[in-house]
C-alpha cells in the first residue's frame, strides 16, 4: 500500500525482542534431509540477525510507503512547533524459526533455507498527550524451500517485513497518521 497523502512525521523506537527465558525458538535442521538435530533457543551467530536488522526492516518498509520517518533531516525541518512528537513502538512478543543447513556436513553455515514467523505489539506512543493512541498486534510468516546464502537470515527479516506489512495496511494506523 502506497501512502499518496502528506504523513506525520512518525519517529521509530528499536525493536524489542521480549520472549520469555528459555523460549524454544524452533530447531536447527542439518543435512540434505533437513534432519532435526536439537532446538533452537537463541539465534546465536548463525542466522546474524539483530533487534537492529528487525528495525532497519521496519524503517525502510515504512519509508518505500512513503511515510514520514522523524530522524530524516528534511523531515525535521519541515515540522511546526505544534506537531505532536509519534513514536512507533514495536516488540516481538512470539517469534519461531526452523532452520536448516543443508550444507553441515561440508562445515558450510551459510547456506541456509527454512521456516519463521513473528508476532509484533505496535504501539503509537504521543509525547505531546503522554499517552499510547494506537496498539494492535500483526502477524508475519516467510518460507523457503530453497537453501541460498544466508537463507535464514532472509527467511526472518521476510517474516519482520510481512509483519510490518500487515501493520500498513491496518486503517486505523492509516488514519492516525494521515489526519
Amino acid at each position: 500500500m502506497t501512502i499518496h497523502e502528506e504523513t506525520k512525521p512518525i519517529q521509530i523506537e528499536p525493536i524489542v525482542l521480549e520472549l520469555p527465558e528459555e523460549h524454544k525458538l524452533g530447531r536447527i535442521e542439518m543435512g540434505v534431509l533437513c534432519i532435526p538435530m536439537t532446538d533452537l533457543k537463541t539465534i546465536g551467530g548463525k542466522a546474524q540477525v539483530s533487534e537492529n536488522d528487525f528495525t532497519d526492516t521496519v524503517k525502510t518498509l515504512l519509508e518505500d510507503a512513503h511515510y514520514n520517518i522523524a530522524e530524516n533531516p528534511s523531515v525535521n525541518s519541515q515540522r511546526s512547533s505544534g506537531d505532536d512528537e509519534l513514536i512507533l513502538r514495536g516488540t516481538v512478543k512470539d517469534f519461531k524459526v526452523n532452520a536448516c543447513f543443508p550444507k553441515s556436513g561440508f562445515r558450510s553455515w551459510k547456506i541456509s533455507k527454512g521456516a519463521s514467523r513473528v508476532k509484533i505489539n505496535w504501539q503509537i506512543y504521543s509525547k505531546n498527550s503522554d499517552k499510547i493512541l494506537f496498539e494492535t498486534i500483526t502477524e508475519g510468516s516467510e518460507k523457503s524451500s530453497e537453501a541460498t546464502g544466508y537463507g535464514i537470515t532472509k527467511v526472518i527479516l521476510g517474516s519482520v517485513a510481512d509483519a510490518t506489512q500487515n501493520l500498513i495496511a491496518d486503517k486505523q494506523f492509516n488514519i492516525l497518521l494521515t489526519h
